[in-house]
């Protein structure tokens, strides 16, 4: 891109091309060199308008392009790809020379997708930083290993059982891997990072901040070990540290999450009046399908239309697990619950379209493999459960690892990361997938770093209530001892909805006996 057309992208007035020149050479009106970016725009140009309108006013500010790697980076030979590239600029005109690399979440996510709407809310992080949005080897459209159109528990799919579903998954990765034109053993953690890190160099940064989500949390702990000298700060939401076998405990941490889901609500006493039987109704409803599918009709959230379809025991929890993570949906949980349990199934279903239909795109389910498959599953030898919940990840990755390429990792990989990089780390006490634990375990071998924890919040922080606006302070100054978290303490569990109208402080009598009682009892 040319320094004219960089500067019409920032919205910089022609008459002051001037100006800019004189800025850009720091002199007499006392602007710092140091500070003044110029890295290699050139190999970007603007991007394609986007198909969500809702993120038409970011992207069009960006630089989109393409840098060219070998997908086998040890023999630097054979087959190249192109990982794609969106470069969000400052929306000031003297930028600092750090920008924020974001790393998504999954393993599978495209950050290239995801970014603008996470960036629409941190767009105080943008004034005097690019921000830089690289799609991970197999992730959109970096020779995406997509494979399956939808996330890796098809949750659209109501009309086949779990068996059938995990089925069709299996004959669906196995079709994939033979039209695949990738090796899929060379789309691990540590050479995606040092992907990272030659897009770093291309575009002409010396040293970057990482802010990583879920599984971007991991990413940017393999890029600091890898390439410690290019990192100025990081920030880690929903930690998961190289110790964390992501499998493992899946059913536990999802277990922990619901119960304190009942304890919370039992401790609400709306709550409690409308729904005093909610674990044990709960259980009953699974109990009472165990042994067959349930024939439900619907009224499809996306389209209004009523639709048939089929679930199964199995089903429940997943969608329970799923919709844990979000603090506003498991607000509903509650009383969609109650709702199934007299048959009503429409509040779930129409929260699992929900979750399953956001706004980050579909994971790549090849690259998930790739990445799991070669690390944690090679740790992991059963699945766990627990009183309520299935190892969901784990039962169904392990058929799908016995015939999936295989890359591997170094010896010391799953040993902790030591690092003196200023680091804040983020937990949601509420999280069935990264609970707070899990930020601990990463903070002991960060030297330099502080870790919060939010009351009243599941998966992701960073973009809920005050915190956008705590990752600001401290990506200016680095300096994660003087962020203080108070401005947290808002964030507490929202009031459950105990009728369709909402967080009621009061229900008839009729019908919270309605609500209270089995459906036998009716």
């Amino acid at each position: 891109m040319t320094v004219a057309r960089l500067a019409r992208a920032r919205l910089i007035p022609g008459v002051m091309a001037g100006l800019l020149l004189i800025l850009l050479a720091g002199c007499e009106f006392g602007v710092d060199p140091s500070v003044v970016v110029k890295p290699n725009y050139q190999l970007l140009d603007q991007c394609a308008r986007p198909a969500d309108p809702r993120v038409t006013a970011i992207v069009a500010d960006a630089l989109c392009g393409t840098i060219t790697v070998f997908e086998d980076r040890a023999a630097q030979s054979g087959r190249q790809i192109d990982l794609n590239v969106m470069l969000l600029p400052a929306t000031t005109a003297v930028v600092k020379p750090d920008p924020i690399f974001f790393l998504a979440g999954g393993p599978g996510q495209s950050a290239v997708s995801a970014g603008p709407w996470v960036f629409g809310v941190l767009h105080k992080l943008r004034r005097e930083r690019d921000v830089v949005l690289v799609d991970q080897r197999g992730t959109g459209e970096s020779n995406s290993l997509m494979c399956i159109d939808d996330t890796t528990f098809e949750l659209d799919d109501f009309d086949m059982s779990v068996e059938q579903a995990m089925e069709k998954q299996i004959a669906e990765m196995r079709a994939c891997l033979s039209r695949l034109d990738a090796n899929p053993a060379f789309y691990t953690t540590p050479i995606a990072m040092d992907d990272l890190n030659e897009v770093r160099e291309r575009l002409g940064y010396r040293s970057i901040n990482l802010l990583g989500g879920s599984y971007g949390t991991r990413a940017a702990l393999v890029y600091v070990r890898r390439h410690p000298d290019s990192v100025r700060s990081m920030v880690l939401d929903g930690v998961v540290p190289l110790s964390m076998n992501i499998p493992a405990n899946v059913a536990t941490d999802a277990q922990a999450a619901f119960d304190a889901l009942l304890a919370d609500c039992g401790a609400q006493p709306d709550c409690a009046n409308a729904f005093p039987r909610l674990g044990e109704h709960f259980r009953a409803l699974v109990q009472r399908h165990a042994t067959s599918t349930i024939k439900v009709t619907f009224t499809h959230p996306r389209t209004g239309e009523r639709v048939d379809g089929t679930l199964d025991h199995r089903m429940f929890n997943r969608l329970i697990r799923n919709v844990l993570y979000e603090r506003t949906l498991s607000s509903l949980l509650p009383l969609a619950i109650e709702q199934a349990n007299h048959g009503n199934f429409d509040p779930l279903i129409s929260l699992a379209f929900t979750m399953n239909g956001d706004e980050a795109g579909a994971l790549s389910v090849g690259m998930m493999a790739s990445v799991l498959c070669a690390e944690d599953m090679t740790r992991t030898s059963s699945a766990n459960s627990s009183r309520d919940f299935e190892n969901q990840i784990f039962e169904s990755l392990e058929p799908i690892c016995r015939f999936w390429p295989r890359g591997s990792v170094p010896v010391d990989y799953f040993e902790p990361v030591t690092s003196d990089v200023p680091a804040l780390l983020l937990s949601g006490k509420l999280d069935p997938i990264t609970p707070p634990r899990y930020g601990w375990e990463a903070a002991a071998t960060l030297g330099h770093s502080q870790h919060i924890i939010v009351a009243g919040v599941g998966h992701g922080v960073m973009t809920q209530g005050c915190v956008p606006d705590l990752l600001a302070e401290f990506f200016e100054h680095a300096d994660p001892g003087a962020i203080n978290p108070g401005c947290t303490a808002n964030l507490v569990r929202r009031d459950f909805f105990t009728s369709f109208a909402g967080p009621a402080k009061a229900l008839p009598q009729r019908t919270r006996d309605q609500q209270q009682g089995d459906p036998g009892d009716d």
